[in-house]
């Protein structure tokens, strides 16, 4: 991610009066069994009847800029996206530290939690066939 460049990005949707629609995250696998994969973050903006979003794929353990100077907000989406998945969110206009949610399993959408998950549906499934 060109942190530079997307931040400037976000900065013209806010001074040409878009809104914040949401910022989403999806954790995606690797095909390879030694691989984590990615997370990929959308950062939703509307204006009027205009939708337009920004799409970035995110290694494990790279660091991805709050956007809530520009939208007050994302705070709450950025320590989600802190929290559930383990991104590490720098600037974050209110942080939470940690205290969004209290789930069972630390950081429940990392790549290992969705891996651990599936391979446990899978024995499961093997089991009562």
């Amino acid at each position: 991610m060109d942190r530079a460049a997307f931040l400037a990005r976000v900065e013209e949707y806010h001074r040409a009066g878009w809104r914040l629609a949401l910022i989403n995250v999806t954790t995606v696998l690797s095909t390879e069994a030694d691989m984590p994969g990615v997370f990929e973050i959308a950062w939703a903006f509307a204006r009027g009847g205009g939708f337009e979003t920004i799409r970035e794929q995110i290694e494990p353990g790279a660091t991805v800029p709050s956007i809530s100077e520009f939208f007050g907000a994302a705070f709450l989406y950025e320590n989600e996206i802190r929290e559930l998945f383990g991104i590490n969110v720098t600037g974050i206009g209110v942080d939470l530290k940690g205290q969004l949610y209290k789930t069972a399993t630390r950081v429940p959408f990392s790549h290992a939690a969705v891996k651990a998950r599936l391979e446990a549906t899978r024995a499961a499934a093997v089991k009562h066939s």
